[in-house]
């Protein structure tokens, strides 16, 4: 009795500090992210890079390398978002939150057929959502090594501040070609550190498997 009473006072105390943790590696990681988004977002919030180069007649003719350079470093801080909230598992969305349920419950069969003859979506469409659910089970519970999101996000911070350097530079300087160099240079790094850092590369594999089902999650809603 004695060693049962320890064993179950060492599964709660196993539970509770590796909650603990979890919280601990989340919170640290919203704090890591932080400076970086706050810098992207004071540049968002007076119209990016973009309303910089059209604000100045000489770098007008060259705004579609500015918003180019806006969308990577959007693209960057949700991604950096979402790693943070994906920790500890690949998040829930409105695809899975609608899927998994039925697909559990159903199976396979009866879940094609459910949304086939019920609802006339496509085989093809729905056999997307199928191969979702299966991806979704099987990786659902993986962790982030939280090591290599911190170098992850210490790889961020000079090219984020790079980007807010150009936004300086154009309100300054009339050296247009060699900022739109830059900007053109900033631009396929932050395109290259997607392709090279590991869990930037592992957050956008599990944002690009989620299928697009907008029809999907708007039939959810009227249920």
């Amino acid at each position: 009795m004695i060693k049962l009473r320890i064993f179950i006072v060492v599964l709660i105390l196993s539970s509770f500090l590796g909650h603990s943790a979890q919280a601990n590696n989340f919170n640290a990681c919203l704090g890591l992210l932080q400076p970086i988004d706050n810098q992207v977002a004071s540049i968002k919030a007076r119209g990016g890079v973009w309303e910089a180069f059209e604000k100045r007649s000489l770098y007008r003719n060259h705004s579609t390398v500015a918003l180019h350079l806006d969308q990577k470093a959007i693209a960057l801080i949700y991604t950096l978002d979402y790693i943070c909230h994906a920790l500890n598992g690949i998040p829930r969305n409105d695809v899975s939150n609608y899927i998994l349920p039925l697909w559990r419950e159903k199976g396979e069969k009866e879940f094609i057929k459910y949304q086939t003859d019920g609802y006339g979506y496509a085989v093809e469409e729905v056999m997307t959502w199928v191969e979702y659910a299966k991806y979704y089970e099987k990786n659902y519970k993986r962790k982030l090594d939280f090591a290599q999101v911190q170098k992850t996000m210490e790889k961020c911070k000079p090219l984020v501040d790079r980007f807010v350097d150009i936004v300086h530079k154009v309100r300054k300087t009339n050296k247009v070609k060699e900022v739109v160099e830059k900007s053109k240079a900033l631009i396929g790094e932050f395109a290259n550190l997607h392709k090279t850092d590991p869990v930037l590369k592992q957050a956008d594999h599990e944002n690009a498997a989620i299928p697009h089902a907008s029809t999907l999650t708007e039939s959810a809603d009227e249920m």
